[in-house]
């Protein structure tokens, strides 16, 4: 199989966290301190407003200065690849074209749930994206499977069809339904890999980078297992990828993403415990865990 890492599109994505303002704001102060900081990090393309983002919370007018923010503080070190898909197809073809006109090197569309789940609906809606904008694309599949997830056949489809879809961020734990979207498509697009705890798995049937919220925090441990499975250590990769687990399951113990910000205040980022989604309970004693795991993973100092 063709080696994709030569290509444009490749390497490790960091979905980028939304932080929050005691009154529910964003706090764009903190995003741009945080993107700087992300553009000085093993990234090779930012993903705000992805799902961990939060993006289905945040107001058209939000989403707009989320794009100019950060795109101003990536200041073209880093590709950025905006979220874009709304509510409607309107709402979702007015921000990828506010994106594309605003700097942005692309957009990424999750795959809509307010539309038939058949074959044909899903490509009618990418191809008005398409033909709509004047900029690169990824398919954004945060399922998997399901009526509202990307076959292989149909991104088969897509990919003949439409010129400008270059990537797909694909999120299953199913080796098989990733070993079958990859011979179907990795030739052709960029297959990104949508969870780092499977990453190396991923890798190992064609996907050329990973869409992951850990790499918001130790995106170098991420790079580190796709750099030694590419060299052909692969008990190196294996070892890495053990520790991305027990990472993801530290994490485990508060929802996400109020775990990635639990972790960016260790890494001493201004971002409040605060999010849009749906709360769900925890205790003191889950943050003070996930605190007390990760100053030791990333090597943070004691305050």
């Amino acid at each position: 199989m063709e080696n994709r890492l030569h290509e444009k599109y490749h390497g490790i994505i960091p979905p980028v966290l939304t932080p929050f303002n005691e009154d529910k704001s964003v706090d764009f102060q903190t995003l741009e301190k945080f993107v700087d900081w992300l553009c000085q990090q093993k990234v090779d393309i930012l993903f705000p407003m992805g799902g961990s983002g939060e993006y289905q919370t945040l107001q058209m007018n939000e989403r707009k200065e989320i794009i100019d923010s950060v795109v101003k503080a990536a200041g073209g070190r880093k590709q950025v690849f905006a979220g874009t898909g709304a509510a409607s197809l309107e709402e979702t073809l007015e921000l990828s074209r506010y994106a594309a006109e605003h700097g942005a090197d692309g957009v990424g569309v999750v795959v809509p749930t307010d539309i038939p789940g058949n074959e044909e609906s899903l490509f009618n809606y990418y191809k008005a994206v398409n033909d709509a904008i004047d900029c690169p694309f990824m398919v954004y599949d945060p399922r998997g499977e399901g009526l509202h997830s990307a076959t292989p056949k149909l991104m088969r489809r897509m990919v003949d069809a439409l010129d400008k879809l270059v990537a797909i961020k694909y999120r299953t734990v199913n080796g098989e339904y990733m070993g079958y979207m990859a011979r179907e498509i990795s030739d052709d697009i960029s297959l990104f890999s949508g969870a780092e705890m499977v990453f190396l798995q991923d890798l190992s049937v064609g996907a050329v980078g990973c869409v992951g919220g850990g790499a918001n925090f130790y995106p170098e441990l991420i790079c580190e297992l796709q750099d030694r499975f590419l060299d052909g250590d692969i008990l190196g990769a294996r070892e890495v990828q053990y520790k991305i687990l027990e990472a993801t399951i530290v994490l485990g113990h508060v929802y996400w993403p109020l775990g990635g910000k639990i972790v960016l205040q260790e890494l001493g980022f201004p971002f409040k415990l605060i999010t849009r989604v749906k709360e769900q309970a925890y205790t003191e004693e889950d943050v003070r865990a996930i605190r007390t795991y990760y100053r030791e993973l990333l090597n943070i100092p004691n305050a």
